[in-house]
């Protein structure tokens, strides 16, 4: 087979030049085996990106023709970086995009990753923009029989994307970034009435909210220590990929309830929920106040957030809580237009009472799926500067939204390998950690064997079991 792109093609086995100087040898059998599902969704093709952008065929035998029926796809005229930004990274505070060869990007910019990581990313790739097409073909939204046309497109176009300028996008970009790029070529392509990247997975969202909400009911009765161990647990109840076309029947119901009560009565892998509740009644104590600033994750989970922090504010009277809450709706993230869902519920009563005088929330506009610090909006970091502690909820959020000049909390699931790797823990091990100010949650190297981890940043907090070894 001919050569394209400097790509050495066998059926099985390749290599692939991602750019100069960075390259791998495949086996594409265990790389089809290795691909990234995009919530429980997998393309027949995985592989698909990888192809295009590798130039493993020519352009003449992709299906980049128009579609017969359907508006044309968006066309770049100009694939300068500045047209690029203004196309593809719009909307970042104050019109700055920030990558740059010598930029950090959280947790690592796609420049430290080693080639294996960039292809199984590449299968990633091709299953969001499958899964995405797919729903919108489901929906009626794009014509039956397009979703492979358009795959194609998308490939196509976002490899163009990577490669401009000495390949500088995908060289500096995170993850982050990536999952922006998606849906951005994809809005780009189809027009933004038919998929707004603003406005990603609203029903989907609602309907996982609607039944997280009715099952809330059975646990909302317990202490704020408990339900925040329930809050963490759901976070990989994955309710959205159980929902059928009436919502969750009484199997996926149960199954859900079984993994939301996961953690119930026993220590999470990394434990800190009394010293947040500690924390609290000591500043009520010393000052009579305490305002705790909350990033939110996933909507189903947010429920489980809410009830915690609802039963906090029951606790302790001078507690105050601000929710940093996006105005755009990103993948199935919770969102300002869900709060209206939330206050309407029955066991919300007395969250919705306290609205305006001890619940505040403040919206921000973020395209990214997980808040990235230096990104956040001017409004967003005061917020975070005037409050006495910050509730970060979410393993991408860990990873992105790392705030070391306050006392901060993360709680998430640990789940995936980038996961394991920047926590030192395993999968399924649930943490609700305290960093303290002046303390970030890992530290990056581009030898992984050099990365500080969570689990070994906790195991120096003073006090911890670690620490008093080393004082000895």
């Amino acid at each position: 087979m001919s050569v394209y792109s400097g790509t050495r093609y066998s059926p099985n086995k390749t290599t692939v030049k991602f750019w100069e100087g960075m390259e791998a040898d495949l086996d594409l059998d265990t790389l089809a085996r290795s691909a990234i599902p995009v919530k429980g969704v997998a393309c027949p093709f995985p592989l698909r990106f990888l192809e295009i952008y590798a130039g493993f065929r020519p352009i003449s035998a992709l299906r980049l023709q128009a579609i017969p029926g359907f508006a044309p796809r968006g066309r770049l005229s100009d694939y300068a970086l500045s047209n690029i930004e203004a196309t593809f990274l719009r909307g970042l505070p104050e019109g700055r995009v920030g990558l740059g060869d010598n930029v950090a990007q959280p947790p690592f910019a796609w420049r430290d990753a080693d080639a294996g990581y960039l292809s199984v990313s590449f299968t990633y790739n091709t299953n969001a923009f499958f899964r995405i097409l797919s729903g919108l073909r489901d929906a009626g939204r794009i014509p039956s029989g397009t979703v492979d046309r358009l795959l194609d497109q998308a490939c196509h176009l976002l490899g163009q994307l990577y490669r401009t300028e000495d390949h500088f996008l995908i060289r500096n970009i995170n993850n982050n970034f990536n999952m922006l790029l998606i849906s951005r070529v994809l809005e780009f392509l189809v027009g933004r009435e038919i998929y707004d990247s603003d406005m990603q997975e609203m029903d989907l969202t609602r309907r996982a909210l609607a039944e997280a909400l009715r099952l809330a009911s059975g646990y909302e009765h317990l202490s704020p220590k408990e339900l925040m161990g329930i809050s963490v647990a759901t976070g990989v109840a994955f309710v959205e990929s159980r929902l059928g076309s009436t919502g969750l029947g009484r199997s996926a119901a149960q199954q859900t309830l079984d993994v939301t009560w996961r953690y119930n009565g026993q220590a999470l892998a990394i434990d800190d929920r009394e010293h947040l509740l500690r924390m609290i009644a000591d500043s009520g104590l010393r000052k009579n106040s305490f305002t705790l600033a909350v990033i939110l994750d996933d909507a189903t989970e947010t429920v489980a957030d809410l009830l915690w922090m609802m039963a906090a504010l029951e606790q302790f009277p001078f507690l105050k809580i601000n929710l940093l809450v996006n105005t755009a709706q990103i993948s199935i993230n919770f969102s300002a237009r869900m709060l209206d869902d939330v206050f309407r519920s029955a066991c919300f009563k007395g969250l919705a009472d306290l609205m305006g005088s001890r619940l505040l929330v403040t919206r921000v506009y973020c395209p990214f799926i997980s808040f990235q610090t230096e990104y956040l909006p001017l409004p967003a970091r005061r917020i975070l500067d005037e409050a006495d502690a910050i509730y970060v909820k979410g393993a991408n959020f860990f990873e992105t939204c790392q705030i070391p000049h306050k006392e901060t909390f993360y709680a998430f699931v640990v789940y995936g390998p980038i996961s394991r790797l920047y926590t030192g823990l395993r999968d399924f091990d649930a943490v609700f950690a305290y960093l303290p100010a002046g303390t970030t949650g890992y530290i990056h190297n581009r030898d992984c064997e050099r990365i500080v981890t969570l689990k070994q940043i906790i195991g120096k907090r003073p006090g911890s079991p670690d620490a008093r070894r080393a004082e000895k």
